[in-house]
């Protein structure tokens, strides 16, 4: 009976070592780890995929790896590294980029040309963590913190629509940015009656019972005079707000949500009015105000969203419903930063999940990728969440917890990537060692990796003076299907009158100055409004804003921003991407460089830094 029962005991011991741990040491070798799933170093021994290869690519196709999406910069910059196409072979084999290497791309590449490494900064207190308590918020404080945001932000709006006013009709300066329309210079002289503007603080002593009666009736902001959103006037006033929706029964596109060309034809009709509400300044009194858009002058197109702080002008002659003649939605930016103190060329590489299909656990796309970075190691890997997705029934066939498996995925990345690479890694909401609430903290692993650095979502981080913004929130896709907008109509076989969607949804964040600004968000969005409003915002504009996407992949410069869509890396049901990047100190004199410290003169990000968007 003993021997039998150590036969059995046996047994068992080995099934405990077919599961254990030890099987995925960074020690061990590859063709070890993972043998019983085809050899992918990221899955455990006991799981066993359909296939051993991906189901969906045919291996008689050509191989689209390598193939250029999208450029954006330079091309002087761009050949100091090869990555200007020559040849493309047809798309049967990866555009060349290793022939005739530079000295100093070959020391580059090698680490035998680096200084002391990548000078990183962050704040840790901007930054959400472990210690924040989420979803503890009652109801009353949410209508608080959105309350002082209308504030905030209405402040903003505010004061540059008092220095619009102010400013001299002659000394108006065409706008910088050529990509957005110019409606800022005729927007404070559009309507036939200005609104007033208060140049000083009234006296003390001789007006305070007028000031007592205009602070029962409306409020100052940065000397705009703002009325409540149901104060009955007949003549011109401002009314300062969040935008709600009153119903979901507007007609809106079902792909793109925004308003069809046959509703913007109804709204001229003067007794049609929108779905869109304006939520009062002062949301301890619950006011609230219907919008009727038909009336819209300025400026000629709109782009209004759920949880937007807007000023606007028009009349309500019986306090219940708001005619909007102008709308004023824009604040003064605060330009990116010139980074002035980097001095070396820095390369960067930027991956977003998903890694692998949705029928297996082999992230196939991601040991390419890895492959990639290995020949050709980048000063930056950036890789955003999730790594193990949630919403994927197959991590329940791990035979591991899940914080093992992801300890594993990470060792596995950083034993393929050298020392001299220095590896970001954004937490996302959906992993399944993350904590489900955005913004989301950073990720935890046992083990200690000198060039790894693990970011919440959302953040920004300075890296050799570059300021870099991350969300991997889909935060693009969901203004462009919440937006109420006019802003696709066209006039003839002229262009849209609000120009790219894309730059409409950064300008929102941009001018909002949050990282999220819908409100309220879609239901796989756990938003915690608090934590956003410590952590979330956008105090100025970055240097690169990467905003992974569902949407198409992309690189545009907006507001002096390089705004990237990397795509996903396993892109499922379309072909992967990554995006790569290349960033060099900008070449400005002394005197360029006290006034680009001013933001009196911004030099083209273009002639800095060059992007290219890859397929994997």
């Amino acid at each position: 009976m003993k021997k039998q029962s150590g036969g059995g005991g046996e047994a068992v011991e080995t099934a405990k070592k077919t599961v254990s741990r030890l099987q995925h040491n960074v020690n061990t070798p590859n063709g070890v780890r993972g043998g019983g799933s085809g050899g992918s170093p990221f899955t455990t021994v006991t799981y066993s995929p359909l296939s051993a290869s991906s189901k969906k690519n045919d291996p008689d196709a050509p191989s689209k790896a390598g193939q250029i999406v999208y450029t954006y910069g330079s091309a002087k910059l761009l050949k100091q590294f090869n990555w200007l196409p020559t040849t493309t072979d047809g798309g049967k084999e990866p555009i060349p980029i290793d022939d005739d290497l530079s000295l100093g791309d070959r020391n580059r590449r090698t680490g035998a040309g680096r200084g002391k490494g990548i000078g990183f900064t962050i704040k840790s207190a901007q930054f959400a963590n472990d210690g924040c308590k989420y979803m503890y918020d009652s109801s009353y404080d949410r209508v608080m913190i959105l309350g002082d945001r209308i504030y905030e932000c209405g402040n903003a709006i505010c004061k540059r629509v008092a220095l619009e006013a102010v400013k001299p009709k002659s000394h108006e300066q065409p706008a910088k940015n050529n990509d957005e329309p110019d409606v800022k210079s005729n927007s404070a002289s559009a309507l036939d009656t200005p609104l007033p503007v208060k140049e000083e603080p009234a006296s003390e002593e001789t007006d305070v019972d007028i000031e007592r009666e205009e602070d029962r009736l409306s409020s100052w902001f940065e000397g705009i005079k703002v009325h409540h959103v149901d104060y009955p006037s007949s003549e011109l006033i401002r009314v300062l707000g969040r935008i709600v929706v009153e119903s979901s029964s507007t007609t809106t596109n079902s792909s793109s949500g925004t308003t069809s060309d046959k509703q913007v034809a109804s709204n001229r009709n003067p007794t049609t009015t929108s779905k869109l509400s304006i939520v009062d300044f002062d949301e301890h009194t619950l006011r609230y105000t219907r919008l009727d858009l038909s009336k819209v002058q300025v400026p000629s197109w709109w782009s209004l969203f759920p949880g937007q702080t807007v000023l606007l002008e028009g009349i309500n002659p019986r306090g219940t419903l708001f005619s909007v003649k102008q709308i004023h939605c824009e604040r003064t930016l605060a330009l990116p930063r010139v980074p002035t103190s980097l001095d070396k060329t820095l390369t960067c590489v930027i991956a977003s999940a998903p890694f692998t299909d949705r029928d297996d656990l082999l992230y196939e796309k991601l040991s390419s990728l890895l492959v990639y970075c290995s020949n050709n190691p980048p000063d930056v890997l950036i890789l955003t969440g999730p790594f193990a997705d949630a919403n994927c029934k197959l991590y329940a066939e791990v035979a591991e917890t899940f914080d093992e498996y992801f300890e594993k995925i990470i060792s596995t990345i950083m034993s393929s990537i050298g020392i001299y690479t220095e590896v970001f890694v954004v937490s996302h909401h959906d992993d399944l060692v993350s904590s489900f609430v955005y913004p989301t903290p950073p990720y935890k692993v046992a083990s200690f990796y000198k060039n790894l650095h693990f970011l919440p979502d959302p953040c920004v981080f300075n890296l050799e003076g570059v300021e870099i913004g991350i969300t991997t929130v889909d935060v693009i896709k969901h203004l462009i299907e919440s937006e109420c907008t006019v802003a696709n109509v066209t006039i003839g076989s002229a262009p849209p009158l609000g120009g790219d969607k894309i730059k409409r949804a950064y300008g929102h964040l941009f001018h909002q100055a949050s990282f999220y600004p819908l409100n309220p968000p879609p239901e796989d969005v756990p938003l915690d409004v608090d934590m956003l409003n410590e952590f979330g915002r956008l105090s100025r504009v970055p240097n690169i804003m990467i905003c992974p996407s569902a949407l198409n992949r992309y690189v545009r410069e907006i507001n002096g921003c390089v705004c990237i869509n990397p795509g996903f890396v396993d892109g499922h049901s379309a072909d992967g991407s990554y995006a790569r990047l290349i960033i060099q100190a900008p070449e400005i004199d002394e005197q360029q460089q006290r006034e680009s410290q001013s933001d009196s003169i911004q030099p083209s990000p273009a002639s800095y830094i060059a992007c290219q968007i890859v397929k994997t």
